[in-house]
């Protein structure tokens, strides 16, 4: 038989290392359960009112990890779902973790949600982390800028205008990046709180 020539034996093997150079490795699984933000995004500044009247800053939780939501007092239906999970949520961190955590959320009605009236809503129910309001003009571009918008006003006749918008939870580390994003109303508090242990621990 007459051999084959060495010609044709190389093609198919430099066809080979063509195709291995080719071939690129999959993206390295996400630590998180929620979405993930790349490397080397700040979280947007802002300074509001706090529902007892005194001026907070985001710049000035740097060194703690802060969760934040957005809420509004007269919100029936999704508000409370997320409200009940940050009390739960809270519950569930040891003394140690609580120290290094600040729990915010940010009204999405400005208008109403005076600090009286987040500070009784807050009494009502028995939270005790910080909510924020402000002027209209000083709370509508933190909503702009963490993508609570577009704000869509909808008349209720037994209740008042209501809103229809996105409600992401957001945690943001000691470094002031933003890590982790829900979009979903109704996120698991386990999964939340894996999320919020791995952006703790660095």
């Amino acid at each position: 038989m007459r051999a084959m020539p060495r010609v044709l034996l190389a093609i198919p093997l430099v066809g080979l290392l063509v195709l291995a150079g080719c071939v690129q490795e999959p993206p390295p699984a996400s630590p998180f359960n929620g979405q993930e933000f790349d490397n080397g995004m700040y979280a947007p500044l802002f300074t509001l009112e706090s529902m007892d009247g005194d001026l907070w800053s985001l710049e000035e939780q740097r060194g703690k990890t802060v969760v934040m939501a957005f809420i509004y007092t007269r919100c029936y239906e999704t508000c409370p779902v997320i409200s009940a999970a940050i009390n739960h949520a809270k519950t569930k961190l040891t003394g140690e973790e609580n120290l290094s955590v600040v729990w915010v959320s940010i009204t999405i009605d400005p208008y109403h949600d005076s600090p009286s009236v987040l500070q009784n809503w807050t009494s009502d129910r028995g939270y005790d982390w910080v909510h924020l309001t402000g002027i209209d003009s000083a709370v509508n571009p933190v909503l702009d800028a963490y993508d609570v918008d577009p704000i869509h006003y909808e008349d209720n006749s037994s209740e008042g205008y209501g809103f229809s918008h996105p409600q992401p939870t957001y945690i943001i580390d000691s470094h002031g990046y933003l890590r982790v994003v829900w979009s979903e109303v109704d996120w698991p508090v386990d999964l939340l709180l894996q999320d919020l242990r791995t952006v703790i621990a660095g």
